[in-house]
């Protein structure tokens, strides 16, 4: 067993990196955030070169720092480098480095803030749409396994953030059982990737919560591991799996999108879509994996009476809440595919991930077209419904009401009412 340590891992891969790099530039010139970001006119190359340094461990340049402060992990950077470099992952590890100036301390307390508020506020709102029932199903205690013990085919690994949009989860569980599938689940905050912690510049704390997790997941024994956020694919898939294989031999575990597996398996999912769906669709899609968006395209085809509208508007960020780096820039986006949509005269507009999904359910009443997540049209066309209670309550807008709303979930799971009235303002009007 190797002793590396998580940290002295990213640098090693930092400086692999480095040294294959030969500062074409050619990453930057695919990035999309880079006009918006204000990197207009930099030289690709050189900004390039000014990530390389920091991956040596040097101070890089102003327009390479900010870079990296902009970078969404769009992916669009992957396919253009000619020399076996993963950009995403250059673009991460280059990011973790560019925070080094901040004193330990800071990032430390800034990563532990941010993963305490995210498990805090998913704790309340996840239980205020679920039974104790849903809840032991998505949610399961940590060290349970669905399958009475037995080791399963397939561990659904949820992350965290999917638990505040339940019903999208709860949805991908219900597709498996119909398959027949032998699966466990595990995610929530005690199986965090790490992410928080990463994005405030706390390697070593980030280490800890990634390599915990990637043994938990191991430990499952399952043949194939799924993931359904994008960003824990990242952390996970890109980052922590490779620095596991540094420090400690080997990598236990792959780890894939789920969207990647269910379309891999449409043969067996077809004889089950048998409801008509007679919707015109767009896609509120991200870059980060095409894959993925090739197979919700797979899925959503094989529905009887579904029609996919392409509409042409720019596609950026690993989801939206990565774009929050830019606001205006955001909004923009947001109000360009909503004329477009609603240009198209589609019926509906279909967000592929949780976080998108979160951040414009809401504007359902105020357009022409519902919104909902793809899976809820697969779910329609298989006669199964989960209802999206978070869309509801964040139209409701109204603290009061959502509270008498979930009574019976605030009772049975054992909320603090005064908890959850300062959870919905965080979640629902801080956002």
């Amino acid at each position: 067993m190797g002793t590396l340590g998580y940290a002295d891992a990213l640098r090693e891969m930092g400086r692999d990196i480095a040294d294959a790099c030969v500062k074409c530039g050619k990453c930057f010139e695919a990035c999309p955030m880079t006009g918006p970001g204000g990197l207009d006119g930099e030289d690709p190359a050189a900004v390039t070169g000014g990530i390389v340094e920091l991956l040596r461990g040097n101070d890089g340049s102003e327009a390479a720092r900010r870079w990296t402060e902009v970078c969404t992990h769009s992916g669009t950077c992957i396919p253009a480098c000619d020399y076996g470099i993963n950009p995403r992952l250059m673009m991460s590890i280059a990011g973790i480095a560019a925070q080094s100036s901040i004193d330990e301390r800071s990032r430390r307390e800034a990563g532990l803030t941010a993963f305490n508020a995210m498990a805090r506020n998913n704790r309340v709102v996840m239980r205020l749409q679920l039974s104790p029932d849903q809840l032991t199903r998505i949610s399961p205690a940590p060290g349970a396994l669905r399958q009475d013990g037995r080791r399963p085919d397939l561990l659904f690994y949820t992350g965290c953030n999917v638990l505040r949009t339940p019903h999208i989860a709860l949805l991908c569980l219900d597709v498996l059982d119909a398959l027949e599938v032998s699966y466990a689940v595990m995610g929530g905050p005690s199986h965090c990737c790490g992410v928080h912690q990463f994005e405030a510049g706390d390697a070593d704390s980030s280490g800890r919560f990634a390599f915990a997790t990637v043994d938990k997941l191991a430990g499952a024994g399952a043949q194939t591991v799924v993931s359904w956020c994008p960003n824990c694919q990242i952390q996970i898939g890109e980052i922590a799996l490779p620095a596991y294989a540094r420090s400690r031999g080997e990598a236990p575990i792959s780890i894939a999108p789920f969207v990647e597996y269910l379309a891999s398996r449409i043969d067996d999912l077809r004889p089950h879509l048998n409801h008509r769906v007679e919707k015109r669709v767009a896609l509120n899609e991200r870059p980060t994996f095409p894959a993925v968006n090739a197979g919700v395209r797979t899925l959503l085809t094989a529905i009887p009476g579904i029609e996919l509208i392409e509409i042409d508007v720019p596609r950026v960020g690993a989801m939206s809440n990565s774009l929050t780096v830019l606001p205006e820039f955001k909004e923009q986006l947001r109000q360009r595919e909503f004329a477009a949509a609603a240009a198209a005269g589609v019926t509906t507009l279909a967000t592929v991930y949780h976080a998108c999904h979160r951040e414009i359910c809401q504007f359902e009443n105020e357009v022409t077209f519902e919104i909902v997540n793809f899976m809820e049209l697969i779910g329609e066309s298989m006669g199964i419904r989960e209802e999206d209670l978070y869309k509801r309550l964040k139209i409701a807008h109204d603290v009061e009401f959502i509270i008498a709303e979930t009574d019976a979930n605030i009772r049975a799971n054992n909320l603090d009412v005064d908890a959850v009235r300062a959870a919905l303002v965080r979640e629902f009007w801080s956002a």
